[in-house]
């Protein structure tokens, strides 16, 4: 064979005849053979012209083109709290964003962007014969913006060995149409609005929130080179998950820049040098500023969009059409919150594991059993009808899981019944604040975690414990009952309310509290006594004017906070202590708008602006409620949060600790706190270790303290109560508390005696005792 090749080659350099006749054939063999590869092209792209390959998007469609945009959720300053979204793609114009990322765009991707129309020939040569001709994937680079905006905007197809040559070619179509269609700078805002980042970002505009937090015309030239350098490959240069591959690529474009005239040399080097600085802000549907609000405000928006759709025959989506839902939701105050949270959980949670540690699950075995019926493991496994045993061994056997903790998630390996006693454990908290001048909702907390804890405690109902109190006082001042009346601190049995006799906290039924002495040290036997002088049915009625919406028992218990009732009702129902006798409702929502700002839903809802107490009244308890700051069950916020100014409010214990609150309020905020386990029944096995004192208060104390030291927002935080007149600051004028009554203190001054106020108990009990059918129909005629 080397012999043959050797005499080939000697004879083609000896016989020119012979030379000349092989230089022909081989000339039209590779001529045939690129006519050949040209015809195919050619009929290649004619049939992808013509739609063998699928339709092409036509003219008409190129010029209408829209894109899936995320609705956003705004707090009252515009700031973003989140989005819904299928993909999470924002819209930007072209002032919207930075002048750096164009410049970085065009110097990586497409330097002669300005120079063609829509394809470049130069680097068209190298696809052509790296990827079509050798298959290398990995080619790239012949591209122009304007093809990937054509990808970006219609998916590719999958025709088999012919997938690359006939998307190449379907883009460059696209791409001159595009081009006819759309001005450069409209193509880069396209090409912007809909290029992928990863993580299920889309556009400039959601990335820059997601990495910097910032709006992309706030760009610095070195973060649009991190994020334009993403675009080779969007997890492979993600600068969280990878920052030295990131910084690396990073690098390639400041490079990109300096080769292209868009930087001087030392420019370019001192932005090499700079490090990688992320403010990575997850804003997805679990995690971003107030999740448990935006997914109470996406139900909302998901009703009223319905009711809007079929009044006017239209077809707004929440998740693709790019809505504006604005809120009263105050940013700052929000994180604030949160933070507040955060801290003061983090250190209550060691206490309750540190109780918890030394508890026997088998004390709770019976509600663990129930609690284990519910989960989707067991239900499962019913399904498949296995044995008892089997089920027995799959929540016995300890298998890998993550679990909440304020550090962050933490892997863990147990037995699914040991996470169930687990879960119970947790403290669980919420926060509303409200502006009691218009209702306006300015800072909401569900709960811990929304990846982990779905439930919501801000409309959650809960028994309300002593938070419900000032109502049953409110109550008596309105009937008149005499505030420095001396009640003696007793246990009582009333036999009228089937021989109830409510116990104090402490078991301490020593001396006697003047009306403030007895709010102020949330005396549960001096609660009683006034319910039972004023009725059920009134103290129903005063919670009911006041904002009160929940169903509550009639029954003498009211007093004490038998009543179940939402964080969210019991929070705005203290502005009527704030406003002198006037409530609020609550207001979250306040606007929607489309995605070219016609307005969807505009809340004009009025607030009553009616007085339900009376003035004095509401001053009255508002003055009795500062006591308990000043020195009652909350004065922690005094000497341990070190809170000054104007402050008013009321703490709430409920039985075995399964609830805490603190209601609280300075003269422009009201907010309510509320801790606790998610279940009660596994708090009356286990008596949770804190009261409202250690876990409600702190954190109400922690979130004001931040406030007064936030610039923007410690307006809230300041400012004066009302002056009490002179006429009712004599009125409240005594002791909050005796431990003996002068002689002939009760006659001599007060004058009601035991048989008057049996008398008015008498008739209290005979209007709320319920009368037969006979005698309503009798009464009603005469």
């Amino acid at each position: 064979m080397i012999n043959k090749i050797k005499l080939f080659f000697r004879t083609l350099k000896e016989n020119p005849q012979y030379r000349k006749s092989f230089l022909r054939k081989t000339a039209i063999i590779f001529s045939s053979a690129i006519t050949l590869v040209l015809l195919l092209v050619f009929l290649l792209f004619i049939s992808v012209r013509v739609g063998l390959f699928g339709k092409l998007p036509t003219h008409r469609e190129l010029a209408s083109v829209e894109n899936y945009l995320s609705s956003e959720v705004l707090a009252e300053d515009g700031r973003l709290l989140g989005k819904y979204f299928i993909l999470d793609r924002s819209h930007a114009n072209l002032d919207q964003i930075s002048e750096n990322v164009y410049h970085c765009l065009i110097a990586t991707e497409d330097a002669r962007f300005y120079n063609h129309s829509g394809i470049d020939y130069r680097s068209l040569g190298r696809v052509f014969f790296k990827s079509l001709l050798l298959q290398h994937r990995s080619a790239g680079g012949g591209s122009t913006i304007s093809q990937q905006l054509a990808k970006n905007l219609f998916a590719r197809s999958n025709n088999g060995l012919l997938s690359m040559p006939v998307n190449k070619i379907r883009e460059m179509i696209l791409a001159r149409r595009l081009e006819k269609i759309y001005s450069k700078n409209e193509i880069l805002v396209l090409y912007l609005n809909t290029v992928p980042f990863g993580e299920n970002v889309f556009g400039i505009s959601a990335a820059s929130l997601r990495f910097f937090n910032k709006n992309p015309r706030d760009l610095k030239k070195e973060e649009a080179a991190v994020l334009i350098g993403m675009l080779k490959a969007t997890s492979a240069f993600n600068p969280r998950l990878y920052p030295e591959r990131a910084l690396h690529r990073r690098n390639t474009v400041i490079g990109q820049l300096l080769r292209y005239d868009y930087i001087e040399s030392n420019q370019a080097d001192s932005l090499r040098a700079l490090p990688i600085t992320l403010d990575y802000n997850p804003i997805t549907h679990n995690q971003g500023p107030a999740p448990y609000f935006r997914e109470n405000v996406r139900h909302e928006v998901a009703q009223i969009l319905n009711r809007y759709n079929e009044q006017n025959l239209t077809d707004y989506n929440l998740y693709t059409d790019g809505l504006r839902i604005y809120t009263t939701l105050n940013y700052d105050l929000q994180l604030l919150a949160e933070a507040a949270i955060k801290s003061q959980l983090t250190r209550q949670q060691k206490v309750m594991d540190a109780f918890y540690r030394n508890q026997s699950p088998q004390r709770a075995a019976s509600l663990l059993n129930s609690l284990m019926r519910n989960t989707d493991r067991y239900k499962s496994l019913h399904k498949k009808k296995a044995e008892k045993a089997e089920i027995e061994a799959a929540f016995s056997s300890p298998v890998a899981m993550e679990l909440f903790s304020w550090e962050g998630p933490t892997p863990a390996k147990m037995s699914p019944l040991d996470s169930i006693f687990r879960m119970q454990q947790f403290l669980h908290s919420a926060l509303v604040s409200i502006d009691p001048g218009n209702g306006h909702v300015k800072a909401w907390v569900g709960g811990n975690d929304f990846r982990y804890f779905q439930h919501e405690h801000v409309l959650a109902k809960r028994q309300a414990g002593s938070t419900f109190k000032p109502f049953v006082y409110a109550t008596a001042l309105q009937q008149g009952i005499d505030p420095c009346e001396y009640i003696k601190n007793e246990q009582t049995v009333y036999e009228n309310y089937d021989n109830w006799s409510p116990t104090n906290n402490r078991d301490d039924y020593e001396g006697y509290y003047s009306m403030t002495g007895a709010l102020a040290q949330s005396i549960n036997t001096i609660s009683a006594h006034y319910i039972s002088m004023t009725g059920v049915l009134p103290v129903i009625t005063t919670a009911r004017d006041c904002g009160i919406r929940s169903e509550m028992p009639r029954v003498p218990s009211l007093a004490l906070g038998t009543a179940n009732v939402s964080l969210m009702e019991l929070t705005a129902s203290y502005a009527v202590f704030l406003n002198e006798g006037i409530p609020v409702e609550p207001i979250w929502l306040m606007r929607i708008e489309d995605k070219n700002g016609k307005v969807l839903f505009d809340n004009k809802k009025q607030q009553p602006y009616e007085t339900v107490i009376s003035p004095d009244v509401a001053l009255m308890t508002r003055h009795m409620l500062q006591t308990v700051v000043d020195g009652g069950t909350a004065g922690s916020l005094r000497y341990n949060s070190g809170l000054q100014g104007a402050l008013a409010g009321k703490t709430g214990t409920t039985q075995n600790n399964a609830d805490t609150w603190f209601v609280g309020f300075s003269p422009n905020l009201i907010t309510g706190v509320w801790t606790g386990v998610e279940n009660p029944a596994f708090a009356a096995i286990y008596k949770a270790p804190l009261g409202s004192g250690g876990s409600a208060v702190p954190i109400w104390g922690d979130y004001h303290r931040r406030m007064q030291h936030h610039p923007d927002v410690r307006r809230y935080a300041r400012g004066s109560f009302t002056a009490l007149p002179d006429s009712l600051a004599v009125k409240l004028g005594c002791a909050m508390y005796l431990e003996e009554l002068p002689v002939n203190w009760w006659e001599s001054i007060f004058g009601p005696s035991d048989t008057d106020q049996r008398e008015r108990r008498r008739e209290r009990d005979e209007e709320e005792r319920p009368r037969s059918r006979l005698r309503r129909w009798l009464e009603d005629i005469f």
